[in-house]
């Protein structure tokens, strides 16, 4: 590399020649190998160039005051690299050509030409012009104009590439203090352009007379706004505005949605966004209703040190039923539901989760809520190890309209879980669980009970030479009740009688497993023969012990070997019995399986368990149960679990789910059928019978198209709901059609009928979206907000 940089007078400079700029661009330096020649200043020693030292003053004084000046406001340095650099002495002008680019911090710009005007201060760049700004968007042009600390620029023939892909250009613009860039007769997009012909317009794309993006305030602003789609015009408004990539969250009105329900009527819902703090936040909603009156509502969000808690409520004034079947009830009407989780220290924390409704049919009607139950809890937890403890109050509020009972509280409802480490007990592991549990009933509403439980247990495997696995386990119950208002004849009922109950029960289980395993070239087999037997002495009549957690049985292959099948620890599976079963299994060494389980129970000695003639447990032997999972490849998947009466072979129990194709065509169904007769000789059958289906097609990869039908057979035939959803979406855009239809009537009289709406989304800007979405607490927040 040579050693010098010449004057315009001499040869040009060097290639790629490196220059450092301080104070702006005034103070030129190059470094060319280990040489170093000031471009600003004449030959003369320590004379100062016209364009920086002051009429009058003195060289020394002019430096002095050049000293505290940068004492005072320090710049960052400008680094010039090219591969040419010439200097005109006479009009103080700087020309760097071939591979430019000019650095300032995290500010650069690159073009095939940039000159300096010492005496303007003036940049100028032509040519294949890059800009890139500290917040990552880059411009590009064919020619612009900066000032030496390159804040402030105009540009011709704009073209700006923000950070989340989105584009702007125009025909002109400039930026002024590194704040804002101003685009006049603008576009703004963040779609593709089309491959084949960038000069068509993109999917959609904002036009406007003017485009500012304020990178202080992180917002782009729109004057005089068309949207276009495929290049139509399609709307328009005088001012637009929407944060920038950067901005995770900005306070503001978010898009409103529109709507029309049969029961409300023509339905306007506005939303307005308030970004409080950094730790907090809050949405404030707004529902017009042309049948109805309007609802207010609202979420507020706040995350604390050691913890977040959540609030959301509505409240309006409406009818409760609109029906002729029930007579017109206009009232205050709402909901409000808190969460909130918080640490109390490395082992305990603390939470608790309400919701709670005005009337059973408030969240049906405004928020499509269609549980049952509304369960609100609060609770303390703590977590050591393999230790588990728990302090938990619950409480439930029935969403079925009419039903009069009401429902129970639980509190308290504690608890202790621990388990040993493997080993650690005659080669096995130990476990202790214990509870303590109060439930009260309001009204009459049935009795009052308390329940203490201690169980401590142990558990071993052993795996033989001849390949057997054995598990050994028992537990020994320990429980004590008393209830108040009990009625032994129907647990479940309010009664006259207050009892206390004491009950020990020891169980015992022993399960072999011997494994034959197959290894092949493409797939390895499984066939494994189960036996089990389990032993624990006869109780006495269930029927004196409340009956708080084991009210229903169902029974399949998931609880076939455990030690108890019911539910819960009120009623217990006592006796002695032998379980046996077969599991079999193919699984690809790629790709693929499939596996069969097949059991059955036979009780050895006769029980007080009292389950019913349609738990499939009712006599010595049980029926049969299994499941068949088969997964070949992704193109199939099949799960199906049943349970078959085990002396007339008719089926008690199916449930199956199936989904079979490629994106292109993929159908799917689901089929459940329960056979509730108690009696196997009933000439009458309680059943019930529903399946649904569904298709679902990808034929393009912007477009889908899914259908599903719910239909019942059994124990009224007929249509339950019906739904068709066509779907866009690309990069930019997400357009959505929704039809359904819902053949079911509320205990109120209300039908819910035909429901069509759309679903509208343009990236970055806002989202379109009809009503017909779950309140964020109740299974899912609005994509309004």
């Amino acid at each position: 590399m040579p050693k010098h940089v010449s004057r315009r007078a001499r040869a040009k400079a060097p290639t790629a020649a490196t220059l450092i700029m301080r104070s702006g661009i005034v103070g030129l330096m190059a470094t060319c190998g280990v040489a170093v020649v000031d471009l600003a200043i004449p030959d003369s020693a320590n004379a100062q160039s016209p364009a920086t030292q002051a009429p009058g003053t003195k060289p020394d004084a002019a430096a002095a005051q050049g000293s505290a000046s940068g004492t005072e406001a320090k710049q960052e340095p400008v680094l010039l690299t090219a591969d040419q650099v010439t200097f005109d002495e006479t009009n103080s002008v700087v020309t760097a050509s071939g591979n430019v680019e000019l650095a300032q911090g995290k500010r650069s710009v690159r073009a095939d030409k940039i000159t300096y005007n010492q005496k303007t201060k003036v940049v100028t760049a032509t040519g294949n012009i890059r800009l890139v700004e500290p917040s990552g968007d880059i411009v590009f042009a064919d020619y612009a104009e900066l000032t030496d600390d390159l804040k402030d620029v105009f540009i011709e023939n704009i073209r700006v590439l923000m950070t989340d892909n989105g584009r702007m250009a125009g025909n002109e613009g400039e930026r002024r203090e590194g704040r804002l860039t101003r685009v006049n007769r603008g576009v703004y997009s963040p779609c593709d352009l089309c491959k084949e012909d960038p000069t068509r317009p993109p999917l959609w794309q904002i036009r406007a007379v003017r485009i500012v993006h304020d990178n202080e305030e992180h917002e782009v602003r729109y004057k005089d706004a068309t949207m276009e789609i495929f290049g139509i015009p399609v709307a328009y408004t005088p001012y637009l505005s929407h944060p920038d990539p950067s901005v995770d969250r900005k306070s503001g009105f978010l898009t409103p949605s529109f709507g029309n329900n049969s029961n409300l009527g023509a339905i306007l819902k506005t939303h307005y966004y308030w970004d409080i703090a950094p730790d907090q936040d809050a949405t404030f909603d707004l529902h017009y209703y042309s049948q109805q009156g309007p609802l207010l509502g609202g979420q507020y969000r706040k995350r604390f040190e050691s913890g977040r808690l959540e609030l959301e409520g509505a409240i309006t004034r409406g009818d409760v039923a609109n029906t002729t079947i029930v007579p017109k009830e206009t009232r205050t009407r709402g909901y409000v539901a808190a969460r909130g989780l918080f640490d109390i220290d490395e082992t305990w924390r603390a939470g608790f989760d309400v919701k709670r409704a005005s009337d059973p049919t408030f969240l049906r009607r405004y928020y499509d809520f269609r549980e049952d139950y509304l369960t609100s809890k609060a609770y303390v937890e703590g977590f050591r190890g393999r230790n588990y403890a728990a302090i938990t109050g619950y409480s439930f509020q029935d969403m079925r309209y009419g039903n009069t009972i009401p429902e129970p509280v639980a509190l308290p409802y504690a608890q202790y879980n621990a388990l040993g480490e493997p080993g650690s007990l005659l080669g096995g592991r130990w476990s202790f669980d214990t509870s303590l549990l109060a439930v009260s009933r309001f009204k009459n509403a049935g009795p009052d009970t308390q329940r203490f439980v201690a169980q401590p247990g142990w558990e071993r495997n052993i795996v033989s030479n001849a390949g057997f696995v054995t598990t050994l386990s028992g537990s020994v119950l320990v429980a004590g009740y008393t209830a108040q208002q009990f009625n032994t004849a129907d647990p479940t009922s309010r009664g006259a009688d207050n009892i206390s109950r004491f009950r020990f029960f020891p169980q015992g289980q022993a399960t072999v497993r011997y494994p034959f395993v197959r290894y092949g070239e493409s797939s390895s087999q499984l066939v494994e023969p189960i036996g089990q037997l389990t032993f624990a002495p006869k109780l006495p009549n269930n029927r004196v012990f409340p009956n708080e957690d084991s009210l229903d049985v169902e029974f399949d292959d998931v609880n076939l070997l455990q030690p108890n099948r019911f539910t819960g620890i009120d009623r217990l599976d006592d006796g002695m019995r032998f379980t046996y079963g077969l599991r079999t299994a193919i699984y690809g060494n790629t790709q693929g399986s499939a596996s069969l389980f097949l059991g059955q129970s036979i009780r050895l000695s006769d029980s007080s368990a009292g389950f019913t003639g349609d738990s499939g447990l009712k006599d010595q032997v049980s029926d049969y149960v299994g499941r068949l999972d088969l997964q070949p490849a992704d193109w199939l998947d099949v799960n199906y679990g049943f349970r078959i009466d085990h002396e007339t072979f008719r089926p008690r129990r199916h449930s199956l789910n199936a989904t079979a194709g490629v994106p292109l065509l993929r159908l799917s169904t689901s089929y459940t059928y329960v056979d509730q007769t108690t009696a196997r000789n009933a000439v009458t059958r309680n059943r019930v019978e529903q399946a649904s289906f569904g298709a679902s097609s990808q034929f393009t990869d912007y477009w889908s198209l899914g259908v599903s039908h719910t239909q019942a057979m059994e124990p009224q035939p007929g249509p339950r709901s019906s739904l068709a959803v066509l779907s866009y979406s690309d990069e930019c855009l997400v357009f959505q059609t929704i039809a359904r239809r819902d053949y079911t009537v509320s205990t109120t009289g209300e039908k819910d009928g035909n429901t069509i709406f759309f679903r509208l989304v343009f990236k970055n800007v806002g989202e379109f979206k009809s009503p017909g979405i779950n309140a964020s607490f109740l299974g899912g927040s609005s994509a309004n907000q």
